[in-house]
């Protein structure tokens, strides 16, 4: 076998070892695609009813990707297949939902566990976003930090990605990737207005979640999303 120096004779600029935390994420997607069917779903969200509740309450209180946790971890119960995973022949459902959060760091991206995220209220579900982000990107993760994961959330709108096919971190059953958000025109009552929009992807493994199951979740994610009461009440 060549050393990389003369790896196919062509003149290499740069050899880069895996990092610790790149080479626990190839591993772990080497085994996602190895042991699941995979699948997806997308569909396009109207964002316009999180928007007004950021602003009522100050922008800067609260990310869009808090109250975007907010609603798929609030909307998991109600779709147990979603916060699950194949063991053998058989569906384990989780009771708990243990959300978790795509972060970049400096040698690529650390999934760290908002616990129990459907039963925090949204300044603790900001707190808890804050507190584990800021701890990844510092490299002061703990163990009990990125284990226990059910479902997992990677938002990418901030590098301007519409959509993609994320790939559901094992033993997961599945994965929501949440694009970037732009104007879109719209008609209301007949009038032409203007709603902020974002696809959401959703891949999942299909030996056990079906494209109608997947569907249903995000359409109750979206009923939430657009639900402007609701966030008065969180």
């Amino acid at each position: 076998m060549n050393s990389p120096e003369t790896h196919r004779s062509i003149p290499i600029k740069q050899v880069m070892p895996l990092g610790r935390v790149r080479k626990m994420m190839a591993q772990s997607m080497q085994a996602s695609v190895q042991r699941a069917a995979l699948s997806q779903v997308t569909r396009e969200m109207d964002l316009s009813a999180v928007q007004a509740a950021r602003a009522a309450a100050g922008e800067q209180r609260h990310s869009l990707n808090t109250y975007i946790m907010a609603a798929v971890a609030r909307t998991l119960p109600n779709h147990p297949l979603l916060n699950a995973e194949l063991v053998d022949d058989k569906v384990v459902v989780f009771d708990a939902v243990n959300l978790g959060m795509a972060v970049a760091v400096n040698d690529g991206l650390v999934v760290t566990v908002v616990r129990d995220a459907d039963r925090l209220s949204l300044d603790d579900l900001a707190a808890a976003i804050g507190d584990l982000a800021g701890r990844a990107r510092a490299g002061k993760i703990k163990l009990s930090d990125i284990e226990g994961g059910t479902f997992t959330l990677s938002n990418l709108g901030m590098f301007g990605i519409d959509g993609g096919f994320p790939l559901p971190r094992p033993p997961e059953g599945a994965i929501l990737l949440v694009g970037r958000v732009r104007p879109q025109p719209a008609l209301v009552s007949g009038a032409l207005v203007e709603r902020p929009v974002a696809w959401f992807s959703l891949t999942f493994d299909h030996r056990f979640i079906d494209g109608a199951t997947a569907a249903a979740f995000l359409q109750e994610v979206q009923e939430r999303l657009v639900d402007a009461d609701a966030w008065d009440e969180i």
